[in-house]
């Protein structure tokens, strides 16, 4: 089996599993490192790091996302939802980016009121 439908396979797997299948979007990628085998190794800012155990949940540091963490460090990663702003409009900053995902997700809108 080749490593793409090994991946589709496990994003599907995982997606199926998901606490988020609605309310989100998802992506999967692979947070591998050698230090730290059957574990999501992520490097933050400032020389930090994330580990995360596999068949665990963390929120993605600095961004409104979670991150679940497979075999062999495979990952799936939930976004929000994209969503287009009303006509006219555009979305701002998160109303609550510190709540936990998926309550980060909904955005300020602003809109031109110009006529």
């Amino acid at each position: 089996m080749s490593l793409f439908m090994a991946g589709l396979i496990l994003a599907l797997v995982l997606l199926l599993h998901s606490e988020h299948p609605v309310d989100a979007d998802a992506y999967h990628t692979i947070f591998k490192h050698d230090d730290y085998p059957n574990k999501c190794f992520l490097k933050l800012p400032k020389g930090g790091k994330l580990l995360i155990n596999s068949d665990q949940y963390a929120r993605y540091p600095g961004k409104c996302a979670e991150i679940y963490c497979g075999r062999n460090s495979w990952a799936l990663v939930y976004t929000c939802e994209p969503k287009n702003p009303p006509h006219g409009c555009e979305y701002g900053e998160h109303e609550n980016f510190d709540a936990p995902f998926p309550k980060c997700c909904p955005r300020r809108v602003k809109c031109n009121t110009v006529k």
